[in-house]
């Protein structure tokens, strides 16, 4: 019985915990100033994360904006990374970020015919605290949209707290996102000041035909002018790679993710994958989701990540765009055909008597240490069995 007990002893070691990380972040609202603080914990090695933290505040058209985290502190280092940064109603934008490892990004970029601008830079992110990263131009709008992404490969502690002042907006709202594996594992809207500012309405009235009698029967009084239905609204990914159109995406979002899991036989990842946010969001009618194609003439499909898998969604292709149906949030990537495996070239050598052929050479498969030691374990006690038999 101590033999048997000892046995199933080794076999929960040898079995790896399952754990999920969990990700809180606080507070609800803020004053310009304040701290917010994203914890960390039983998050692995090698696990993609990403950070986003994605501001909405008021503006005047023509004069300079800023929206600012400083002190970002990060307990692990973020390989293989990549820093991204959108902002929407602005005529010209700057990132500018002071990395731990005492590097630093700074970028600008005059605005698109929508008045976008989208920064995307490729860089390690060490663990430590950037000093501040700032996006900030001038206004082209009296709402402005602006968006910081870091992401990358975790590499360090599997707890910590993440935090960070957000500076330069007296009212509006940041919605900090992180995602895990290709999962969001938590968003929350910040309330900055009380919020964005209702602006005061503007009422018209038309007057009617002057005169005593009130003009051929018209009416003396004011009269209303119908409210225009609103169109269907757009929201982009801070690489403007992807985009999401529809009547009803107020408050939805984008955000890039590196991709996860593998595709379906016969297809490859291409690019980022595309979180849909924010977690919950339902879309009726639904909102059409468009990613840019490599190029013109590229095969490709839309796949959408659940359950650890990529599952290919109806797709139809336009010019270099490819866009299919969304109803609710997920996260999608671009699926291309997988390419025919290179078979290794044979070597042969030639001599006047005889022609040898010298086969590349291979390289066995280590077999999976964890189940040889399960096998291993099993055959001790089948012997120490025997053997009290």
């Amino acid at each position: 019985m101590k033999r048997l007990g000892g046995f199933l002893l080794l076999l929960v070691l040898l079995i790896p915990a399952a754990t999920a990380a969990t990700i809180t972040i606080s507070p609800d609202a803020i004053e310009s100033g304040d701290t917010v603080t994203v914890t960390v914990n039983d998050l692995p090695d090698n696990a993609t994360f990403s950070l986003g933290i994605r501001g909405e505040f008021a503006a005047t058209p023509g004069e300079t904006f800023a929206f600012s985290a400083r002190d970002l502190t990060l307990p692990f280092a973020l390989n293989n990374g990549e820093v991204n940064a959108y902002t929407r109603g602005t005529n010209l934008t700057e990132l500018a970020a002071e990395l731990p490892d005492g590097g630093s990004v700074i970028m600008r970029k005059y605005a698109d015919a929508n008045n976008e601008v989208r920064i995307a830079q490729s860089q390690n992110i060490g663990s430590g605290t950037i000093s501040l990263v700032t996006l900030s131009g001038t206004a082209a709008a009296e709402r402005i949209i602006a968006d910081m992404t870091v992401m990358g490969t975790k590499q360090g502690p599997e707890d910590g707290t993440i935090s960070f002042a957000i500076e330069g907006v007296a009212q509006g709202t940041a919605t900090v996102t992180v995602y895990v594996d290709g999962a969001e594992a938590l968003s929350r809207q910040i309330t900055i000041g009380g919020g964005i500012p209702t602006p005061t309405p503007t009422v018209t009235a038309t007057q009617g035909s002057s005169g005593g009698n009130g003009g051929n029967g018209g009416s003396s009084g004011g009269s209303t002018t119908p409210t225009p239905t609103a169109g269907p609204a757009t929201v982009t990914s801070a690489d403007g790679k992807a985009s999401l159109t529809g009547a009803d995406i107020a408050g939805a979002g984008l955000q890039a993710l590196l991709p996860q899991g593998n595709a379906s036989a016969g297809w490859s990842l291409s690019g980022n994958a595309y979180a849909v946010t924010p977690a919950n969001r339902a879309f009726n009618p639904a909102a059409t989701l468009a990613l840019r194609l490599p190029s013109a003439e590229t095969t490709a499909t839309i796949a959408r990540y659940e359950n650890g898998a990529w599952t290919p969604v109806p797709s139809k292709v336009e010019g270099d765009r490819i866009s299919t149906p969304v109803s609710r949030v997920g996260t999608y990537a671009l699926l291309v055909p997988a390419e025919a495996p290179t078979l290794a070239a044979t070597v042969t050598t030639t001599t006047v008597a005889t022609t040898a052929t010298t086969p590349a050479a291979t390289t066995p498969t280590a077999a999976p240490m964890a189940p040889l030691l399960t096998i291993a374990a099993l055959a001790i006690l089948m012997l120490g069995w025997r053997g009290r038999v």
